[in-house]
């Protein structure tokens, strides 16, 4: 088996996963599925799935009907099939008998899907009241009153921003069109709409980012726990005897006397190639800044700053830690942290530890 310690590395605290979870839910009154799409949005559905189940979680969203076999196969297989896992995409012609085998619940967002599900099953209705994306509208939803419908949901588009007017307007026409469908459980909270007002967590909320550490509100202090750490070690050192170009293009210069480490991370790994010569890493707890561009499998650390004794062959470089957050890494790659987490790709070691 290889050693973890040679390979860029992802460390998922599962433990503060689930206190993530526990936060939220509290904060959404004790009622909280969670959003495990995109293999738990980069960090690796059957763990965290395994995780959030052992503290009570019985709700999941994934995207696609393949995400959500996969998701089911998990629970029976590590506790038993108790949990709903609803589709958000919906059901597709003929997929149908593959949501019934799987105990799926699609989320029907038109017409033709909620022909091709033709009451197979339970069902969830997605109402657009501002993304203009998925969802039947506010004047369709009233026409479908009749059904019966496991929950009604929509999706914030500006909930990570407070004051923005667009929340009151999504709640106000959620409400209406709620009104249509007295009884029914209703959903319309993400992660950011656990912490607008009370009024938007209705009967369960949908937090997906904010288990994984990302902010809710970058423009707030960060009330979730830090839970994945990326790593990479260190390939060679070079002392740099004159002052010369560094990586491909030479954008950077690296000054004689310097210290480079040629660490093993790249774009192919997730590590984007926008991120050149302005993101760092942290080596033995020091700030160190990535000096030329990002290559295929390797980026350039500038570690003179290092003392000495620390530069050693087993030294790796973290690029996203408690120093540095994954949204401070977005920030840097003029992203968010949701594209930097799913993007990390296969080569990366996923590390999990339960305490």
């Amino acid at each position: 088996m290889e050693n973890i310690h040679n390979s860029p590395t992802l460390k998922i605290d599962l433990a503060a996963l689930a206190r993530n979870y526990a936060l939220l839910k509290s904060k959404a009154g004790g009622k909280c599925s969670a959003v495990v799409k995109a293999n738990a949005y980069g960090l690796g559905v059957r763990e965290a799935a395994l995780a959030l189940y052992d503290v009570g979680c019985r709700e999941f969203f994934v995207a696609t009907l393949e995400e959500g076999v996969e998701l089911r196969n998990t629970l029976v297989t590590g506790h038993g099939s108790q949990a709903a896992i609803y589709v958000f995409h919906g059901v597709r012609k003929n997929q149908a008998k593959d949501f019934i085998a799987h105990e799926l619940i699609p989320v029907l967002n038109d017409r033709a899907q909620i022909e091709h599900w033709n009451n197979a099953g339970p069902a969830a209705l997605h109402i657009d009241t501002g993304m203009c994306r998925l969802g039947v509208t506010p004047a369709e939803a009233e026409t479908l009153a009749a059904h019966h419908w496991t929950l009604i949901l929509s999706h914030l588009a500006c909930a990570n921003e407070a004051a923005h007017p667009g929340n009151a307007k999504q709640l106000t026409l959620f409400k209406k069109a709620l009104a249509h469908f007295p009884g029914a459980r209703a959903s319309l909270a993400n992660s950011s709409g656990i912490f607008l007002s009370n009024e938007h967590h209705f009967n369960l909320a949908r937090p997906g980012c904010s288990l994984y550490g990302i902010s809710p509100d970058t423009a707030r202090p960060n009330p979730m726990e830090h839970v994945a750490t990326l790593s990479a070690p260190v390939l060679q050192y070079r002392v740099i005897d004159h002052d010369q170009p560094v990586g491909y293009g030479g954008t950077a210069t690296a000054r004689k006397g310097s210290v480079l480490a040629t660490v093993e991370l790249g774009y192919a790994d997730g590590f984007q190639r926008v991120l050149s010569n302005h993101a760092f890493g942290y080596a033995a707890g020091v700030k160190v800044p990535l000096i030329g561009r990002v290559s295929m499998d390797m980026v350039s650390i500038d570690v003179s700053s290092v003392p000495e004794h620390l530069r050693t062959p087993d030294l790796r470089i973290e690029f996203i830690c408690r120093q540095q957050p994954v949204d401070m890494l977005a920030e840097a790659a003029g992203t968010i942290g949701y594209e930097i987490f799913t993007g990390l790709g296969r080569r990366i070691k996923r590390v999990y530890r339960h305490e």
